[in-house]
């Protein structure tokens, strides 16, 4: 009978075929040796996207300034818009606050149509003018102290001087016209006539 000759790739290679033979043959003796063709499978693989190359590289960094840039230009002007509506509607309140002293001259001058006495319409226009100072108080607006007050250039603006007896030199004599400020902001000045004090002579 002729001898069975081992081989070691085929599938009875390894530790079992060598137990088979010998008991006592180390386990790993037996080892089939790599398949060639799976070594050649495994050398193949790469990254399907390919190795990340400068040029590459440079590519995905332009994209995504890009996307960057288009998402900042996006976002300002998304906020420009939502400013301008802001500045649009700021005064809404204001102005509906508006309509109530809108509201007292019309029916004064409606009295003053139907003939109501002087006494009537000039009390229709105080309680006009009450409403309307009460509104611009609400909203930080107050009058400017001016007759009787060392002259202030930050807050009055002369536009003549007199001499008098009675109020001396550099004081604010008569008021003109009105001024007014905003909190700490002066938003139109008092115009006034300021004293020269005794006339000389």
């Amino acid at each position: 009978m002729t001898p069975v000759e081992h081989n070691p790739t085929a599938p009875g290679c390894g530790t079992a075929g060598a137990a088979a033979d010998d008991p006592r043959a180390d386990s790993g003796a037996g080892d089939c040796p790599a398949d060639p063709r799976h070594s050649a499978a495994h050398s193949g693989e790469s990254d399907s996207a390919g190795p990340l190359t400068p040029e590459r590289e440079l590519a995905e960094l332009r994209e995504k300034n890009l996307r960057l840039i288009a998402d900042g230009r996006n976002l300002a002007s998304r906020l420009q818009r939502d400013k301008e509506e802001a500045l649009r509607f700021a005064e809404a309140d204001f102005a509906r606050d508006l309509l109530v002293v809108l509201d007292d001259l019309a029916r004064t001058q409606q009295s003053a149509a139907q003939g109501a006495d002087s006494a009537a319409i000039a009390d229709g226009v105080r309680i006009t003018t009450e409403h309307f100072l009460d509104l611009l108080r609400r909203r930080g607006v107050r009058p400017i102290e001016a007759e009787g007050r060392p002259f202030d250039p930050d807050l009055h603006q002369a536009l003549m001087q007199q001499p008098s007896a009675d109020v001396p030199a550099g004081t604010v004599l008569r008021e003109l016209e009105r001024g007014y400020r905003m909190h700490d902001r002066v938003l139109r000045a008092a115009k006034v006539v300021i004293s020269t004090g005794p006339a000389s002579g």
